[in-house]
């Protein structure tokens, strides 16, 4: 399976007059070179770099969200999103009933749908805030299993034999983004209305000798049955959506 391609989430500062040698406050431009977005279940890349502060002096931290922030290179961090809810604390103004106004804490639990990554510069053991920046969270959605470029229906013997693997798919993302995904495991059955025969299993997408050779000897009006899909991609094993496919040789 091909690596999976980089979703380069860039934090650029711009302007920043703060040098490794000063502690002379500066109000950065931070921007994303793609759009911002994280996707649950898995490790998203991001570079984080400024204009005048070496690396050796940034570091990040996730300031509203949920998730773990790591570094795993020079400029280089990967973020991961939890799932569920986000729980923060926020101050509110309040009014008795003597018309006094006051604050107070409150527990607001909200959806982990964003995350904001903020980041410093040490400099002379003072702490410098630079900027922030908030990303969308959003799903996987689960791949799609597919033979000759049908999730199910009539089909040609022949086109049937002449790709005889299950192709998955994972769509919605962004074209700078690529999540690929292989099938593990499978089985498939038959019915030519004259008995029903026990399931052929596969380890892996392709059909196995004993699949091809049941396919050879269908005639119009039988079916095949592939259930039990198996996908496996970076971001782990699941379900596909279509988790059993129906097809009826024409």
């Amino acid at each position: 399976m091909k690596k999976i391609s980089l979703l380069v989430l860039s934090l650029i500062c711009i302007g920043i007059t703060l040098n490794a040698q000063t502690q002379k406050e500066t109000k950065p431009i931070i921007a994303a070179t793609n759009m911002n977005i994280l996707y649950r279940g898995i490790d998203n890349p991001i570079s984080i770099a400024t204009d005048g502060i070496s690396d050796e002096y940034l570091y990040a931290e996730i300031t509203h969200g949920k998730g773990k922030l790591k570094k795993v290179g020079k400029c280089e961090y990967s973020v991961s999103v939890d799932y569920g809810t986000y729980e923060q604390t926020m101050t509110i103004d309040c009014v008795d009933k003597d018309g006094t106004t006051y604050q107070k804490d409150t527990l607001i639990i909200t959806n982990n749908n964003a995350i904001e990554i903020s980041v410093y510069a040490e400099i002379n053991n003072k702490k410098n805030y630079l900027g922030s920046t908030y990303f969308r969270v959003k799903d996987i959605k689960q791949p799609t299993a597919q033979i000759n470029k049908s999730e199910g229906g009539k089909i040609d013997k022949d086109a049937l034999l002449k790709n005889p693997y299950i192709k998955v798919e994972a769509e919605d993302f962004n074209l700078d983004f690529s999540l690929e995904y292989k099938v593990i495991g499978f089985q498939m059955t038959f019915n030519t209305r004259k008995n029903a025969d026990a399931p052929c299993v596969s380890r892996d997408e392709k059909f196995t000798p004993e699949m091809i050779a049941k396919i050879k000897t269908l005639k119009k009006g039988d079916k095949i049955y592939i259930e039990g899909i198996r996908v496996e991609g970076t971001d782990g094993e699941k379900s596909p959506s279509n988790p059993q496919m129906i097809f009826t040789i024409r």
